[in-house]
This record gives C-alpha cells, sequence and structure tokens, in this order.
C-alpha cells in the first residue's frame, strides 16, 4: 500500500527526479507488452460444518483500520496515513466444538478509505493531523493501481479459515488470505463475545506487504517509501437467526493479539 509524500511546492528537484523515474519504469514495463491479468475467479459463499451456527457479518457495525508508515533516508518527507473500511462482508460458522469453527470473508478493496479526517483524528499521534485532498486521492491511486492491489483485476481481498485451535486465552485461526493473484497463510488469535444471536470479535495484529505478494510502494529507488510492516486492527459484530441464539456453548471472552505466522 502506498503514501504520498510531503507538497511537492517545496521540493521542485524532488518532483522532477520522481516524475523522470516513473517515466522510466513506466518504459520499462510496457515494453514487454504484456496482455493484462485474467480476473481472479472468486469463490463463492462459504459452509460451516455440519450443525453449526451461522453468524453473519454485520457491516455497519464492523470495521477494519490499517495504519501505515513511511521509511527510508528520506522518511520525513512522508506521510503516516490510516486505510479504513466498513464492507467486509462475510460469516463465521460456530459448532459446538470450537476446534471445527469455520470462517469466510470478501472485500472490495475499491472501498477502503484513504485518510478520513475522523478516523486519522480518532487514531491520533502522529496520525492525528489531517492529510489535504491532493494527499488523500494520490494514496488511493497508487493504492488500487496495478503496482499495489490492482483493483481493476481483483477487485476483491479474500480470507479463509483453514484451521482452528483453542487455547487457554482465545482462539487461534489460521486464515488464507487471498490479494490479487497470490495466497499466503496468516494465524489469528481473536478475542470474542457471544451474547444469544450476537457476536462481538476484535483483534489487533501486524503483517508484512511482502507476505502478501504485495511489493511496498517506492520512490527514487526506495529512498522514501511506505514500511513493509502494517498494522492492523478489527471490530467485527455478527448475528445469527433467533432461533439459533443459546445454541451450542459461549466461547466466552478472548485476548486480543495476532500474530503473521
Amino acid at each position: 500500500m502506498p503514501y504520498h509524500r510531503e507538497s511537492d511546492r517545496g521540493f521542485p528537484r524532488l518532483r522532477a527526479a520522481g516524475r523522470g523515474l516513473a517515466i522510466v519504469l513506466v518504459a520499462a514495463l510496457t515494453a514487454a507488452c504484456r496482455a493484462p491479468p485474467a480476473a481472479r475467479t472468486q469463490a463463492g459463499p462459504g459452509t460451516g460444518p455440519a450443525g453449526a451456527t451461522q453468524y453473519q457479518l454485520d457491516a455497519a457495525g464492523s470495521q477494519l483500520w490499517f495504519y501505515l508508515h513511511a521509511a527510508g533516508p528520506l522518511v520525513k518527507l512522508g506521510h503516516t496515513h490510516v486505510i479504513s473500511t466498513h464492507a467486509l462482508r462475510g460469516s463465521v460458522w460456530i459448532p459446538a466444538q470450537l476446534e471445527h469453527t469455520s470462517c469466510a470473508f470478501e472485500l472490495p478493496v475499491a472501498d477502503l478509505l484513504v485518510d478520513d479526517r475522523e478516523e486519522r483524528r480518532a487514531a491520533g499521534g502522529e496520525f492525528a493531523a489531517p492529510l489535504d485532498e491532493d494527499a488523500r486521492s494520490g494514496t488511493r491511486e497508487h493504492m488500487l493501481g496495478d503496482r499495489q492491489l490492482d483493483a481493476a483485476h481483483y477487485p476483491l481481498l479474500g480470507l479463509r479459515c483453514q484451521q482452528a485451535s483453542v487455547l487457554e486465552d482465545g482462539l487461534l485461526l489460521q486464515l488464507l488470505v487471498s490479494v490479487r493473484d497470490h495466497d499466503a497463510p496468516l494465524a489469528v488469535p481473536v478475542h470474542w463475545q457471544r451474547d444469544g444471536c450476537t457476536l462481538q470479535a476484535s483483534g489487533e495484529f501486524t503483517f508484512r506487504q511482502s507476505d502478501l505478494g504485495i511489493e511496498p510502494y517506492s520512490l527514487m529507488l526506495g529512498v522514501l517509501r511506505v514500511d513493509d510492516e502494517i498494522r492492523a486492527r478489527f471490530q467485527l459484530t455478527l448475528h445469527c437467526p433467533p432461533a439459533a441464539a443459546g445454541q451450542g456453548r459461549s466461547p466466552g471472552p478472548f485476548r486480543s493479539a495476532l500474530a503473521l505466522q
């Protein structure tokens, strides 16, 4: 995912150099005259184990946040960024035996919100200062471009549970994350609480873009770039059919954490 550097008005030479480098890179990439990649076939709705209770994600009551930093020798010319979304959709299936818990989610990448003023204020600290519209639109353009998420050919990011393990302090979900044409494993300990037909889940984690098959955005051979590591957190609300309330046992409170496999 990309960043947008400080205003070019104070750095005309930096701007010219960046544009010159961009022209060279574009020429090198287009010289091969490759056809655009075929859109990835998206998996249909997932299904859980027999007898499991399905909890459908409530998009309005759920949110993801990603926190990005600049890196490199010219790091002071870069920005921090807050990427957020309410667009995640999918389900979790919880059976009586929690180790058989399953899930399937997808996220339309075009619905990622870049540096919303209120989200930056809520993040506070180094993220609190608002960014102007040029900085926000530039970041979004790079993020969705063909060298990053490539939204034109891969509009959805997918997450599926591959395995679940019950721990003393939580539930460890082994996820398969699908970004563009790349699949990567992710181990996710989740904090959650079930109350009747409502499931609340939350957590915080870090991951590396390179582990998901994405090369962090960079300028001038990496002297200014996006840090490979991104911090993320989530708060999810899910609901089951009213008739399913009270079935199975409550997962109880789990500790928030996440470790990249």
